[in-house]
């Protein structure tokens, strides 16, 4: 399988991310965004190499700091997008709070009142136990899982609603 590290990598980073959504906001509506999370990426990487396709999905994306208008889901994306990254990233080790204020402090106004509600509101390197356990458990990603994520994504998109979704991005 074509980039199979890096799609193992983003699998993992996905699980974590939802793990996460999970642990600090167990709400539905997250819950399902987040299933498309970094997906266009997965498929992308079946074809393409990763430097080729990260611009595109940085603009693209609206968990990403780009142009396209934010709601409060994506700023809660993305903050899930930066914790998750330091447990599966060994090039990304700051929590989502150091990232807010080293790479993005021009979004604090949108950022610090998700990390406080979710008690993530300070500068901290350590770890959360429960996390680092839980990513160790999904250390073993395999071709087959990869084709199941990618698999069950087809089987769950809902045309109508995410054409129209498209669209009004446009």
């Amino acid at each position: 399988m074509k980039n199979f590290e890096k799609l193992a990598y983003t699998y993992k980073h996905r699980r974590v991310l939802k793990y996460l959504a999970q642990k600090y906001f167990d709400r539905e509506d997250l819950m399902e965004r987040l299933n498309k999370h970094d997906m266009d990426k997965m498929y992308l990487l079946l074809f393409y190499e990763k430097k080729d396709i990260e611009s595109f999905h940085r603009k693209m994306s609206s968990h990403h700091d780009n142009d396209i208008e934010k709601t409060e889901l994506d700023y809660i994306e993305m903050v899930l997008d930066w914790e998750s990254a330091r447990y599966t990233k060994d090039d990304k080790p700051f929590n989502a709070y150091d990232t807010m204020i080293k790479f993005y402090p021009h979004l604090e106004d949108k950022i610090l009142p998700i990390l406080k509600q979710i008690g993530l509101d300070k500068s901290t390197l350590d770890k959360e136990e429960d996390v680092v356990n839980y990513t160790k458990s999904i250390l073993n990603v395999t071709e087959d899982d990869i084709k199941e994520e990618l698999k069950t994504y087809i089987d769950q998109i809902d045309y109508s609603k995410d054409i129209h979704q498209m669209v009004k991005h446009k």
